[in-house]
């Protein structure tokens, strides 16, 4: 049976984040001898009325990133309604982080780096701390539990092929440490208090099978590559409860954090257009 891939970065992942990179980088070399100039000085710049707040740069950067928000959130409705096939929940999750990026980005350029009232600064606080909740959510999501079960099997096989007659063995050192047994409804604190325990069950799994497997110097190449994976599966399974709580309990801090960065994004945008600032609807 062939031991089961571990989640890699998708093409797609990839060319997004190079989009977010490559659009920062430009922004940056746009505008690099008006932003690190002083609020006094930028008054002097030829183009401080095209990259300031409210100009036609500025302000239009300002209007993109709110439009990206409201996209970024329609993952939440895709994953309220799952059931539809319409685009797999990996891909919608690529576009969710990188709209999400792209509009921290943009909101960083639209302000000037220079946050002036409370609203802005509302705002750009609620997307900063929506932006750091999700990459740490997508890096839980990375360590998921999705198939542990089915890797670990396949990689007990991997060694079984290798060297017949281990598996039972190394099946019941397994199960002499299982991992910590995290509630589906665990909070937030009790998920992040089984953390430490991860880690211990691992290391003694490890250990548990190191007495169990031969010396490494005595194994072959291919016997080293399965034990490897067995080690990495072994610890994968470990944690998989306390991941799947955990990623239960941080999406919907998440998913708090994101509706109050709407509101406040709806609201700023919706001054701004009430005083005049609407880009090109003007």
């Amino acid at each position: 049976m062939a031991v089961p891939r571990r989640r890699r970065v998708s093409f797609l992942a990839l060319v997004l984040g190079l989009i977010v990179v490559s659009v920062t980088i430009g922004l940056v070399y746009r505008g690099w001898s008006f932003y690190r100039l002083s609020l006094e000085d930028r008054v002097e710049h030829p183009e401080y009325r095209l990259l300031r707040p409210s100009g036609l740069y500025g302000n239009g950067y300002g209007w993109v990133a709110a439009m990206l928000v409201v996209l970024n959130l329609s993952y939440l409705i895709r994953r309220r309604f799952g059931s539809v096939r319409f685009g797999s929940m990996k891909t919608w999750l690529d576009v969710h982080v990188f709209t999400g990026l792209l509009a921290a980005s943009l909101v960083s350029f639209h302000s000037a780096f220079q946050l002036r009232t409370p609203i802005a600064s509302v705002s750009a606080a609620s997307l900063g701390t929506v932006v750091l909740t999700g990459l740490l959510g997508r890096f839980l999501y990375a360590l998921g539990p999705g198939g542990v079960r089915e890797r670990l099997g396949a990689a007990l096989d991997g060694v079984e092929d290798e060297l017949p007659g281990s598996r039972t063995a190394l099946a019941e050192g397994i199960a002499q440490r299982p991992g910590p047994d995290v509630p589906a409804n665990a909070s937030l604190l009790r998920s992040l208090w089984a953390i430490p325990s991860w880690t211990v069950a691992a290391r003694d799994r490890r250990e548990i099978l190191e007495m169990i497997l031969p010396p490494r110097r005595a194994m072959s190449r291919e016997l080293k590559r399965a034990v490897s994976e067995l080690y990495s599966a072994s610890a994968a399974d470990a944690r998989a409860s306390g991941i799947a709580a955990l990623l239960r309990s941080w999406r919907a801090l998440h998913r708090f954090f994101a509706l109050l960065m709407l509101a406040a994004v709806l609201l700023h945008a919706g001054v701004a257009w009430y005083y005049g600032y609407r880009w090109i609807f003007a």
